[in-house]
C-alpha cells in the first residue's frame, strides 16, 4: 500500500504503543485492521514496514533520501550553442551535427539534444530523396525495359542471377547519408535542393550486374 506522512506516523505510533515493533506482520494486520483495509490488500510488506522503520530510526523522519540529483544546464551552453546554431544556418559552408558540437563544447550528445528540443524548441527533421522524371528519361527507361524483357526470351531465369539495389544513387566518396543525418529546425524546412546530374564517382544503381557480364544503363 502507498502510505502518506500521516499514516506512517500513525503506524509507527500504533507500533511504539503497542510493543508490537519486533513483529511487523502483527503490527501490519493492526494497522490495516484501524484504518479499514482488507486483508493483504497494497503492496506493504512485514519486510518493507521494517526498512521504513529502519530509515525513520536513521534519519528521524520518513522523507526520502535527497539523490545526486540531476546536473543543471548552464547558461552559457545554451547561449555557445544557440550562437553555433546560427552561424550554421547562416553559413552554406558551416554545418555542425549533435556529435560535432557535443565534441567542440565537451558536453554530451543528450545534453546537446536536450537544449536543442527543451531549451531551443527545435525539432528532428528527416532528408528525404526524390526523383525527378524529365521527359529524356522516358525512352532510356523504355529501352531498358525492352532489353529486360528480350533477355527474358532467351532465358526465362536469368532475372534471378541480378543483383539489384534499392539506393537512388550510390556514391564512390561518399555522401549525405539519409537515414542518419537530421535537420534540427523550429518549423518544417519545406525546401527543395536540387542535386546536379551524374559527376565523377557517382553512379546509377539502374545498372544491373549478372554474374559474367555487366548491363549499362542510367535513367537519371
Amino acid at each position: 500500500m502507498t502510505l502518506s506522512m500521516k499514516d506512517r506516523a500513525l503506524l509507527v505510533k500504533h507500533l511504539y504503543e503497542n510493543g508490537d515493533f519486533f513483529n511487523a506482520a502483527i503490527a501490519l494486520k493492526k494497522f490495516r485492521a484501524l484504518k479499514g483495509l482488507r486483508s493483504g490488500s497494497g503492496s506493504m510488506t512485514a519486510f518493507g514496514l521494517k526498512k521504513m522503520i529502519d530509515k525513520f530510526e536513521e534519519s528521524g523522519s520518513f522523507d526520502l533520501k535527497c539523490g545526486r540529483g540531476r546536473t543543471a544546464i548552464a547558461s552559457t551552453s545554451v547561449k555557445d550553442w544557440a550562437t553555433a546554431l546560427q552561424e550554421a544556418s547562416s553559413s552554406a559552408l558551416v554545418t555542425y551535427s549533435t556529435r560535432g558540437i557535443s565534441r567542440t563544447f565537451d558536453m554530451l550528445v543528450s545534453t546537446v539534444r536536450k537544449i536543442l528540443r527543451n531549451i531551443l524548441q527545435c525539432y528532428p527533421f528527416t532528408i528525404m530523396n526524390v526523383q525527378e522524371l524529365v521527359p529524356p528519361d522516358m525512352p532510356k527507361r523504355e529501352a531498358f525495359a525492352l532489353q529486360f524483357l528480350a533477355q527474358m526470351e532467351v532465358d526465362n531465369v536469368w532475372p534471378w542471377d541480378i543483383l539489384w539495389t534499392d539506393k537512388a544513387h550510390f556514391h564512390l566518396q561518399g555522401s549525405v547519408n539519409t537515414q542518419n543525418c537530421r535537420i534540427w529546425a523550429r518549423e518544417y524546412p519545406f525546401q527543395m535542393q536540387p542535386l546536379p546530374d551524374f559527376k565523377k564517382g557517382k553512379g546509377s544503381p539502374f545498372s544491373s550486374r549478372k554474374r559474367r557480364y555487366l548491363i549499362k544503363s542510367s535513367f537519371i
